[in-house]
């Protein structure tokens, strides 16, 4: 499987929708955790976690890596993976769009923000950019299971997206318990009652109308 990979050339990410998209999700997920959302000044609330999220994050590129490459055929699969890479791919540009560079730590960060975002994307979800990543894994791996040559390898990355959607949700429940309790925030109390008006406002963390 990986042998593909020795003959990959830059070209060739821009060789097939696919390709494209692929790149664009993980650029989007890079960017995220680099520059939209750094590390926190006072650090990780759970490093281990992040830890953990890097790890499964790196091995799912790894594993994904022939996407890079052009199918040899298409399928009904990789029209799906496709559509749900360019969902990924709108949903985070407009989320990065709506909080701004550096309005708001990275998953995990101990500093609980004085301020709630209400509109753009978190008028419909609470965590949408969460939403996106696991949107674009999900995506990755519907691709590469198209694939003829995917071989064990996604059922190895289907390990590693399940693994990254576990660490998610916990950080997701971290967050709202901070944004809940007003913790590491300052003092500044007034927090929960705005979040629990927010939570009330928009009921759904994940996707609309379901979770």
């Amino acid at each position: 499987m990986f042998s593909l990979i020795s003959n990959f050339h830059i070209s060739d990410a821009l060789s097939s929708p696919t390709s494209i998209l692929y790149s664009g999700t993980l650029l989007n997920q890079a960017y995220a955790i680099l520059i939209n959302f750094p590390r926190a000044s006072n650090g990780f609330a759970y490093p281990g976690h992040f830890a953990a999220l890097a790890v499964f994050s790196g091995a799912s590129t790894l594993l994904s890596s022939p996407l890079l490459l052009p199918a040899s055929t298409s399928s009904p699969l990789q029209m799906i993976g496709n559509t749900l890479m360019t969902m990924s791919v709108s949903l985070f540009s407009w989320t990065a769009y709506t909080t701004q560079r550096g309005r708001l730590p990275a998953i995990f960060g101990g500093k609980t923000p004085d301020f709630i975002i209400d509109y753009g994307p978190f008028a419909y979800v609470r965590h949408p950019a969460y939403t996106a990543y696991l949107l674009g894994w999900t995506g990755v791996l519907t691709a590469l299971a198209a694939r003829d040559d995917a071989d064990w390898v996604v059922p190895a990355l289907a390990a590693c997206v399940l693994g990254i959607a576990g660490v998610y949700c916990t950080g997701v429940h971290m967050e709202e318990t901070q944004m809940l309790s007003g913790e590491e925030n300052d003092g500044k109390v007034d927090l929960s009652k705005r979040y629990k008006e927010y939570m009330g406002k928009v009921r759904f963390r994940w996707l609309p109308g379901l979770i």
